[in-house]
């Protein structure tokens, strides 16, 4: 005897799909004769969105003589003494005469194959199908589905097919459900249909395949919002089109984000790479224009047959550009903008809809752009989002004790979700290194070293750092990305005053955000003071201390010889330091950056828009709470008095020369501290034979010409055929008096006066 139970579960939300069924071992659920049934039931079936329905046929030993050959016999309230009330017995669903299934049309197969022993093989098992369930069938080893693959391979691991009609006897009258199979069901394929297809998870899990990835939940909700109301029952009497842009820098999971938003809605997935030329795997870029634009039409008309659908277009501002990069293909773009504007909801129901990435927005013409109603954004990923990125990447990988990945991921400011996958990568890499330069794979035979390498290996914290520095010096060397630098405090001698009044404008913030929760903060400040003071290694220190990201830029690097061109260079420096928060940006020689307007006396007036663009970016600074600028100069009554205004520059901090004996000591000792000096040498008398009034660069001179007075000596000492008593070069203290003898101020006593002078003006105001 066998028992047919039939569950229908909670209807679930629309937009998730239907997940896999677990049945628990034992009783009621025997495993032998089990078959276990998915189908997703159309929102129109039921008030509440799709239902899941689940058949599970179970059949338990009988006798020879009970149970005869063919298929097992479903008897109406039959059950079963093991039925202990975990489940209720219901009547068996009759078998269906007919069946008549179409095939949804699919990007990843063809409607005209011929899945005849795909479906036989399928309905072997009793299935239990009603009308307009979505049925997924299997089609792993099955030799039919090679057909129409040029790899000979196949493309896709199930096919989808919906339930057009079922016909059938019940005893009680119509029956809603019935049962299927090979023995007492005539099936017939009737034609292809468009429909919702239900996800499933892929064999191959990883942890970008799933429907929320890490770091992109929020991405992924946002694109639902924008698609779901298409699908809706009155979608088509909606305006206008549902595509959407896409922005975000390269491997931040867009795609990803694409793919997992598709699995929520069960919609198609129909990937155009819109790649370079010169790339092999091209499939819309083209020599010419007309071949670009029959390309673009055929993606469109592939995507048409397979709806309700989501064309997915990467990189496509390549697509609106000429052949040399440099200006703007109108062919093109007049046809993208034609496909992306003439679907007509009407007609086009189920629709079809488009997505468009890009990691370069500024690059993408203005007609294609104005054509997506819908633009979204791939956020920087937070502190907290990458320490979960990292976990989720770490879970089944050894660390050691030493790993603190909360540190980790506060030092991968900046990073996106490929790069701390390639960090992972690096590390391991790393890993494997230091196990076999470190001697022990090698005294190993070759059987101990494959098990040490199946084994695996933990991950230590020098793996990591050495990792994450590769990376950073990669990514900075490519893309001029700023980075933390190796600073401190200890570098810095003197400047207690600047330092602490530094750390308050910059540190509280950061450590107590909640405070300044109205927003009332401090982000812009102005360094001034004669040169070689320490300006820009006090911002650098600052960086470290705080483990901000530094953006340094001079002045006159921003200038360029093209109209326009300035202005997008400042506005790419503010862009790179928001993608890097918590960053510092450091502006050197702001007076050559930001000159008085109306005063450069250049025709075009080139200096007076890059001022205009660089308040413009000082502006916006108040809605990005962890990106602060400090600027350095040795003039600031040149700078445009715009800039020194409350909410901009508007804390200024003199950085002035070490007049008196004990800070210059504490400077001198900073510059000192890693070299080897001899025992006598007293660096009290040193300053006592130095002029009264130096700043940190004349103490650092004053270090280099000693350096090279003992580096001369060791040459000379070795052109005589002397041995040196140690191999490291140290510093005696007539080295540093005949430095010191020669030690000219670089900064005069007039020109120290003018500083204070403008010190005691800016001060007053």
């Amino acid at each position: 005897m066998a028992l047919a139970v039939l569950r229908v579960l909670e209807p679930f939300p629309t937009e998730t799909p239907p997940l896999s069924v677990l049945l628990p071992p034992g009783s009621p659920w025997p495993a032998a004769g089990l078959g276990l049934v998915l189908a997703l039931r159309p929102a129109s079936e039921g008030p509440a969105g799709p239902a899941l329905l689940v058949a599970a046929l179970e059949g338990p030993d009988v006798g020879a003589g009970e149970q005869g050959p063919g298929p097992p016999r479903y008897l109406e309230g039959s059950s079963t003494p093991e039925d202990n009330g975990s489940c209720s017995p219901l009547p068996g669903p009759p078998f269906a005469r007919e069946l008549h299934i179409e095939i949804v049309s699919s990007p990843h197969y063809s409607t005209k194959g011929n899945y005849d022993p795909v479906l036989y093989r399928h309905f072997q098992t009793p299935r239990v199908v009603q009308e307009g369930d979505v049925l997924c069938v299997p089609t792993v080893g099955q030799v039919e589905i090679l057909e129409g693959s040029p790899e000979k391979l196949p493309r896709w691991r199930e096919m989808f097919f919906k339930v057009k009609k079922t016909v059938g006897e019940a005893p009680d009258g119509p029956a809603s459900a019935y049962l299927a199979d090979s023995t007492h069901t005539s099936l017939y394929m009737v034609g292809s249909t468009l429909s919702l297809v239900p996800w499933l998870p892929s064999e191959e899990s990883t942890l970008w395949s799933g429907l929320s990835p890490p770091g992109l939940e929020a991405v992924v909700s946002e694109l639902c919002a924008a698609l779901k109301p298409r699908l809706q029952p009155g979608g088509a009497l909606l305006t206008g089109t549902s595509s959407v842009l896409l922005r975000g820098p390269p491997g931040s999971g867009k795609t990803t984000a694409v793919t997992a938003a598709c699995g929520r809605l069960g919609l198609h997935l129909l990937k155009a790479y819109g790649t370079p030329p010169q790339v092999p795997c091209s499939s819309l870029c083209a020599d010419s224009s007309g071949a670009v634009e029959a390309k673009l039409r055929a993606a469109f008309c592939q995507a048409r047959h397979c709806r309700p659908v989501v064309l997915l277009l990467t990189a496509v501002d390549l697509l609106g550009q000429d052949r040399d990069g440099l200006g703007e293909d109108a062919r093109v773009v007049a046809t993208l903008r034609h496909l992306l504007l003439s679907e007509d909801p009407l007609s086009s129901h189920p629709p079809l809809m488009v997505v468009a990435t890009t990691s370069r927005a500024q690059a993408l013409p203005a007609d294609v752009q104005t054509a997506f109603p819908h633009e979204l954004e791939v956020p920087v990923l937070s502190e907290g989002q990458r320490l979960s990125i990292l976990r989720a990447l770490t879970a089944h990988l050894p660390l050691g004790q030493e790993v603190n990945l909360a540190q980790l991921a506060r030092r991968c400011a900046g990073f996106v979700a490929g790069d701390l996958h390639a960090l992972l990568t690096h590390s391991s890499r790393a890993a494997c290194s230091r196990v076999k330069n470190s001697g022990v794979a090698g005294s190993l035979s070759v059987e101990d070293e494959e098990e040490l390498h199946a084994a695996g290996f933990p991950l230590l914290a020098e793996d990591f750092g050495q990792a994450l520095e590769q990376l950073q010096t990669a990514h900075s060397q490519a893309i001029g990305a700023p980075k933390i630098p190796s600073v401190s405090w200890h570098d810095v001698g003197g400047l207690q005053e600047v330092k602490k009044e530094i750390l308050e404008t910059i540190q509280l913030p950061l450590e107590h955000p909640e405070l300044l929760s109205l927003g009332l903060r401090r982000s812009g400040l102005l360094l001034h003071g004669p040169p070689g003071t320490g300006k820009t290694l006090l911002a650098k220190a600052v960086a470290t201390e705080c483990s901000l990201t530094f953006l340094s830029v001079k002045g006159p690097e921003l200038i360029n010889m093209y109209v326009g061109q300035s202005e997008e260079n400042v506005r790419e420096v503010f862009a790179r330091a928001r993608a890097a928060a918590p960053c510092i940006i450091f502006f050197d020689e702001l007076d050559s950056l930001a000159p008085s307007r109306g005063r450069s006396g250049d025709s075009g007036g080139v200096m007076d828009r890059v001022v205009s663009q660089l308040l413009a970016e000082l502006d916006g600074l108040h809605s990005t709470q962890d990106v602060f600028v400090i600027g350095a100069t040795n003039r600031p009554d040149l700078l445009d008095p715009a800039l020194l205004r409350p909410g901009r520059f508007d804390k200024l901090v003199f950085v002035g020369a070490s007049e008196d004996r004990a800070s210059q000591l504490r400077v001198l000792s900073a510059i000192t501290r890693k070299f080897k000096l001899e025992p006598p040498v007293s660096l009290v008398s040193v300053l006592d034979c130095c002029p009264p009034q130096l700043t940190g660069a004349d103490l650092y001179s004053l270090c280099s010409d000693a350096m090279m007075a003992a580096l001369k000596r060791r040459v000379h000492d070795l052109e005589e055929g002397l041995e040196p008593g140690s191999s490291t070069l140290s510093l005696t203290m007539e080295d540093l008096l005949q430095a010191a003898a020669r030690l000219q101020p670089s900064v005069s006593e007039q020109d120290l006066l003018r500083y204070k002078r403008i010190q005691r003006k800016f001060a007053a105001c």
